[in-house]
């Protein structure tokens, strides 16, 4: 892979990259339970969020103010992800484009998330996590190991289409450049 495909998906996959980016990166930083680990949450931006590169204290990404606001209503600020089976210590993940395609906003989010006492306000529990120890795959294969094949290949096939629309919009945004 090399020319503008190659340069769009370095700019995705690379952590060096992605600090090089010189758009808009917001911070924000909640706590939810540690039972909820490996749960996907829903997570309400504030309007306005720190600045990731300076946290706060002014930089150029933010025009020295510190922070970014991000436009919509709560509902157009709404964030959907599954947390990492393990927090301890917390966990920061870097969610790109959170509010879509369209340039509006942040081109970057990190989400700070730490276990605690309760969740923060504005975090809500959707989906309870797969116990790592006994995933849909090998459930179904205990009832019928044919299901659990075409599970497989259903999983592998929505992982394979999700990589090439993520793909094609990197190249849409590569070559918009």
């Amino acid at each position: 892979m090399n020319g503008a495909m190659g340069e769009a998906l370095s700019r995705v996959l690379d952590p060096a990259a992605l600090d090089a980016c010189d758009k808009p990166r917001g911070r924000h930083v909640i706590e939810v339970p540690r039972g909820w680990a490996g749960a996907v949450i829903e997570v309400v931006i504030p309007a306005r969020v720190a600045c990731a590169r300076c946290d706060g204290g002014g930089c150029d990404g933010c025009g020295r103010r510190g922070g970014h606001r991000v436009p919509g209503d709560p509902t157009a600020r709404l964030v959907r992800v599954r947390l990492p089976s393990e927090m301890e210590g917390g966990v920061m993940l870097r969610i790109l484009r959170p509010f879509g395609e369209d340039g509006v906003g942040i081109a970057q989010l990190h989400l700070e998330a730490r276990a605690g006492a309760a969740a923060s306000t504005g975090v809500t529990w959707c989906e309870a996590a797969v116990p790592e120890e006994e995933s849909r795959i090998e459930r179904a294969e205990r009832a019928e190991p044919r299901v659990a094949a075409s599970l497989f290949g259903a999983r592998k096939a929505a992982a394979y289409a999700t990589i090439a629309v993520a793909l094609a919009a990197l190249v849409a945004f590569a070559v918009g450049r």
